[in-house]
């Protein structure tokens, strides 16, 4: 590749690293806002009625504070990945820039090339 080619390589990884971050980002507080989003409900609401219906009423809210809760871990389990992800695009931008410079570097002191290496 020449360096203007990896160059462009370098911004496309750079571009799809700050989209799995932002990503990352919204899912971290989609997953905040599940997590907390029945707590106490089931205490308070015995001081509002009692009675059978209230007792399905705590049932049900806790199920849903369980499900909302083991969602939110999910949605922290991608975000985790996608920061993971992120992290070796920037890494492989980095690599694919440096070896830009090195190829110029050599063309200009008239040398050959360095020998390729991976950038992806």
């Amino acid at each position: 590749m020449t360096p203007y080619q990896l160059r462009e390589l370098a911004d496309r990884k750079r571009v799809e690293a700050d989209a799995l971050t932002a990503s990352a980002s919204r899912l971290r507080t989609m997953a905040d806002t599940f997590r907390n989003l029945l707590e106490g409900i089931p205490d308070r609401s015995r001081r509002v009625w009692q009675g059978p219906a209230a007792a399905d009423f705590e049932d049900e809210a806790r199920a849903a504070d369980r499900d909302l809760r083991q969602q939110a871990q999910i949605l922290s389990s991608t975000a985790t990945g996608f920061e993971r992800d992120a992290a070796d695009l920037t890494a492989q931008a980095r690599a694919a820039e440096e070896r830009a410079v090195a190829e110029e570097a050599a063309t200009a002191a008239g040398g050959p090339p360095p020998p390729p290496t991976s950038v992806w």
